[in-house]
């Protein structure tokens, strides 16, 4: 595992914000009897991409609610335009929300990159074990 120290995670997250220019997009399908759970373990998903250098989004969209939230900065923000039309063309059900996760990076490279450093962290490896009980 390579270590980054906090220097180069501040002035690499300013360089990100101004130079973004590749997104990965992931969904995932869950209770929303499981919507709390899904809440707490996205925001150290969050941390961990941050940390890492990227700049993620989480929403959760439902097939009877025009709202969606963020975690990226533990606020409640609505969901990007045309975000929200996902439920409603996939159709789910009422006890069920999409989770909605925008990743965005430099370019391809450094996606890798992120993604690499991430698979080595053994706390996102947990969050992944946690997050499958979870999801449908």
């Amino acid at each position: 595992m390579s270590a980054i120290n906090n220097k180069t995670i501040t002035e690499s997250a300013a360089q990100i914000e101004t130079t973004l220019s590749y997104m990965d997009l992931s969904f995932s399908r869950a209770l929303k009897k499981n919507h709390d759970a899904m809440e707490q373990i996205g925001k150290p998903f969050v941390q961990r991409f941050k940390r890492y250098g990227a700049r993620p989004e989480i929403y959760h969209l439902s097939s009877n609610s025009s709202s969606s939230s963020t975690t990226s900065e533990q606020e409640t923000i609505a969901a990007p335009e045309g975000l929200e039309s996902i439920a409603k063309t996939l159709s789910i059900g009422d006890d069920v929300e999409i989770w909605v996760l925008l990743q965005f990076y430099r370019d391809r490279a450094h996606a890798d990159e992120v993604h690499s450093n991430m698979m080595q962290d053994e706390s996102v490896g947990q969050l992944i074990k946690e997050s499958d009980g979870l999801v449908i």
